[in-house]
């Protein structure tokens, strides 16, 4: 079982929990301490029964939390953070969202949504030669990282890659696609931090803020020169974030 000083990340779409091990060496003695980071189902070493749902993880991950966590989900990860966090207020202490969303695609009433995803391609090419694929989209992500940041990202990919492709790909891809989580936000009463970053093409700071305008008691921080992982190639900004929106709200 988590214990109560938990703090529970988790990770987002074609990724695993190693995805956080750069970050985690960012942080304080103090925080590295009961740090979880699950796999979602069919990614990294974790099973998979052939359902992804967004809802049921979640249950999965609050059925696990013995008192108040301090959560932090990333893109995908972030979808199941909110839905737990609105699902279970009595089991979250604070809530970071970082390059994540309440609603993958643009329609009439949600513009800051995309026209339309690449992630299908993505996922395509995930299942032929995921380390590969793997390596460039991480890289990409790193395109304004400082040669240090870039090197420690690298040093990352055999241990992301090392299960192979998440058998739970296409399952977690339609998952993403089909969620509309905006209903969820008036649910929402910790405190919460978004993290975004300005050249995310995936997840632009758009989306971030639409969420930010819907719950008044959050906190906004948009890193110059971040994409869509903005804990590896801005860590220590990321991580000084973090702390400190953890002890004001510890």
């Amino acid at each position: 079982m988590i214990t109560p000083s938990q703090t529970l990340l988790i990770h987002g779409w074609g990724a695993n929990h190693h995805i956080f091990d750069l970050l985690q060496a960012y942080l304080p003695a103090p925080w590295q301490q009961n740090w979880y980071t699950p796999d979602l189902p069919g990614h990294g070493c974790a099973p998979f029964n052939g359902n992804f749902s967004i809802d049921s993880i979640a249950d999965q991950l609050a059925a696990q939390l013995m008192a108040p966590a301090h959560l932090l989900g990333w893109s995908l990860g972030g979808m199941v953070a909110l839905t737990l966090a609105a699902r279970y207020p009595e089991k979250v202490a604070t809530l970071c969202l970082t390059a994540s969303l309440v609603r993958l695609l643009a329609d009439s009433d949600y513009p800051q949504g995309l026209k339309r995803t690449s992630l299908n391609i993505m996922a395509d090419k995930f299942r032929e030669d995921y380390p590969k694929y793997m390596q460039q989209f991480l890289q990409l992500q790193m395109l304004y990282a400082d040669t240090s940041a870039q090197a420690s990202v690298n040093s990352l990919i055999p241990a992301i890659c090392q299960y192979g492709p998440p058998a739970a790909l296409n399952a977690a891809l339609h998952a993403l696609e089909q969620a509309d989580l905006r209903p969820l936000l008036s649910s929402i009463n910790c405190p919460v931090l978004l993290v975004y970053g300005d050249r995310d093409a995936i997840t632009p700071p758009r989306m971030g803020e639409y969420i930010h305008q819907r719950l008044p008691q959050s906190e906004w921080c948009l890193l110059p020169q971040a994409a869509h992982t903005p804990f590896l190639s801005h860590p220590d900004q990321f991580a000084r974030a973090l702390c400190q929106f953890w002890e004001r709200h510890t």
